[in-house]
């Protein structure tokens, strides 16, 4: 990625806490007007990494520079540049919508006039009306989300921050809210997310995976998939189990790497995961026998991630 274009640019970024190192040498560029998916498990070391990007935390080593500004330097003018959606939602149940509104725009310093502009933009969009008077503990879970995120989006920032924007939400707001992400990196916004819901890494345009403070992982969702999971695997079928067996057998002479799959099948994960050598693996199965037959996919997110932790385990010595 180029510098030119990178609205964050992350180098070995660190961060200890005494003797216990949270973010451990982190690099990273993130594109303008880009949807980037942030993921790790819990103490990964994410927050770690968000609350430096923002500002908030002084990193031990390596700096960062975000929508312009150097992230030690000038850490006080970040945040007028920035939005930030907790994974709790910080909304005031006691208030309506729109004195939440009134609120978070008086933290950015806007003026009453901008932010009652900013609401009749964005409340629509956010299928947020008709709620302005609405107490917040009166919403729905899905609706609070969106308020939150109009909320973080009041002094229109050029980078937003979401951290489990969708944690609690049923499936019809999470492709709501998904909708809106990626409508908002098309108007020019970089999305920072993180998410537990690895599926919904599908719709960013790159993913970091970072485990215990070291990103192992940073492509886009189709290069994750084929350069760090294998790539393509294919599904064997038939209805004879003997000829699944044999067929294995063969192929695990041939190199193949052959896996046992649910309910007795048979998965053939490919090497270099192109779509050269997949055809090339269906027309040895046809030759060694034509009735068999086979479903391609490329693995999953979660497969990849997991596949990544498995790889980056620590040794038994060195657990112990």
């Amino acid at each position: 990625m180029s510098d030119n274009t990178a609205i964050i640019q992350v180098e070995t970024l660190t961060r200890r806490f005494g003797t216990f190192t949270a973010v451990d040498q982190v690099s990273f560029q993130v594109e303008r007007g880009e949807v980037f998916g942030f993921v790790g498990s819990n103490g990964s070391g994410k927050s770690t990494t968000i609350r430096m990007l923002c500002g908030l935390l002084a990193p031990t080593e390596g700096t960062a520079r975000v929508a312009g500004l150097d992230i030690r330097a000038e850490a006080a003018q970040i945040s007028s540049h920035l939005g930030y959606m907790s994974q709790k939602v910080s909304l005031y149940g006691a208030l309506t919508a729109q004195e939440n509104a009134l609120f978070f725009g008086g933290l950015y310093s806007l003026p009453v006039a901008r932010i009652a502009e900013r609401q009749r933009m964005l409340f629509p969009r956010l299928g947020l009306t008709g709620r302005e008077h609405m107490l917040v503990r009166e919403l729905p879970s899905g609706i609070k989300q969106r308020l939150a995120l109009a909320c973080s989006l009041l002094h229109d920032p050029a980078v937003i921050f979401l951290d489990e924007p969708t944690a609690g939400v049923d499936l019809i707001n999470r492709q709501v809210f998904w909708d809106l992400i990626r409508e908002l990196a098309a108007e020019g916004k970089t999305l920072f997310v993180t998410s537990h819901y690895l599926d919904e890494m599908e719709h960013a345009q790159h993913i970091g995976f970072i485990d215990r403070g070291k990103l192992i992982g940073f492509d886009s969702p189709l290069g994750l998939k084929v350069h760090f999971a294998g790539g393509y695997r294919l599904r064997l079928l038939h209805d004879e189990p003997q000829v699944l067996a044999t067929a294995a057998a063969s192929l695990r002479t041939a190199g193949y790497r052959v896996e046992p799959g649910d309910n007795g099948e048979v998965c053939v994960l490919l090497a270099d995961g192109s779509r050269a050598n997949l055809e090339q693996l269906r027309r040895r199965l046809h030759a060694l026998n034509p009735t068999l037959d086979g479903t391609a996919a490329l693995p999953s997110i979660e497969e990849v991630f997991a596949g990544m932790i498995r790889q980056h385990q620590p040794t038994q010595e060195h657990k112990a």
